[in-house]
């Protein structure tokens, strides 16, 4: 099996972003961001192990076409432009600008985490000496799909927030989001799970 950890996996885009945040300008402020930041925590099913997906999906959206996991009418919710095509550690990956941000520092990805057993290679990790290399780790459910907030660093405070969900037991997600500006350069993690569960609408419909 392939337990090679991507979470990092946009690291690439990660560190541009980085440079460019901004605090002045634009705001981005998604339609929906009543959750605060701190994930709820879940029962992680079993121990260690990654909780089962009961309802998976198919993901050949997220791999073929992964701009097309957000909808016209979930992209104007959330308040971002259409999206843009690009490639990172994690493969196919699609970057969604906020609308409402002049600065343009406030965006989305979204990628097909690579990893072979889904969450449960992460988890596995984790369990297997990673929890020292985490600086959060928080389990969660993401409309009815488990999940977890999980980053080697803790950026969130910056406006970065990386979440990973389980789609099948094999296939996660990855959502990264950067916020330059706005509650959320200080709150990310809320514009992560919109996006994530918008994503997850728009594979239910096939």
């Amino acid at each position: 099996m392939n337990r090679r950890l991507v979470l990092p996996g946009l690291a690439l885009v990660v560190l541009a972003l980085a440079g460019c945040t901004s605090t002045t300008g634009g705001t981005a402020n998604p339609a929906a961001s009543g959750t605060s930041d701190s994930a709820t925590s879940t029962d992680g099913g079993g121990g260690d192990g990654a909780p089962k997906v009961s309802s998976p999906l198919d993901p050949a959206k997220l791999k073929s076409d992964p701009c097309s996991v957000l909808s016209a009418s979930q992209r104007s919710t959330l308040g971002l432009e259409d999206g843009t095509p690009r490639t990172s550690e994690a493969g196919a990956t699609c970057a969604w600008i906020y609308t409402s941000d002049e600065t343009r520092s406030s965006r989305i990805d979204i990628a097909a985490d690579p990893n072979t057993d889904g969450l449960a290679g992460i988890y596995d990790l984790y369990a297997k000496g990673g929890k020292d290399q985490y600086e959060y780790w928080e389990p969660a459910d993401v409309s009815g799909y488990p999940a977890v907030y999980a980053a080697t660093k803790d950026f969130r405070a910056q406006g970065q927030c990386k979440l990973l969900v389980g789609v099948t037991d094999t296939q996660a997600v990855q959502v990264f989001t950067q916020i330059g500006n706005g509650p959320g350069a200080t709150q990310p993690c809320p514009y992560a799970e919109k996006a994530a569960e918008a994503m997850i609408q728009t594979l239910k419909e096939g």
